[in-house]
């Protein structure tokens, strides 16, 4: 991960687009240390989510009698 202070050595133009990397769609009302605040705020919170797994394929034996597929669990 990047230094925090690499941020602050950066033009707008590039923390722009760090912010939009980082899931930060709007930045153009943003100042210079809005989006560097901004930008590692969304590091911090994108370290403690966990990692979302896509859900497993249904099995042909997730059907039940009716031929009808079962809830997802």
């Amino acid at each position: 991960m990047p230094e925090k202070n690499d941020l602050h050595d950066k033009t707008m133009g590039e923390l722009a687009d760090t912010a939009h990397r980082e899931g930060i769609p709007f930045v153009a009302h943003m100042s210079q240390s809005e989006l560097v605040e901004a930008i590692e705020q969304q590091r911090e919170a994108n370290e403690l989510q966990p990692e979302v797994q896509p859900p497993l394929p249904r099995q042909p034996s997730d059907e039940q009698a009716t031929g009808k597929p079962t809830p997802a669990s």
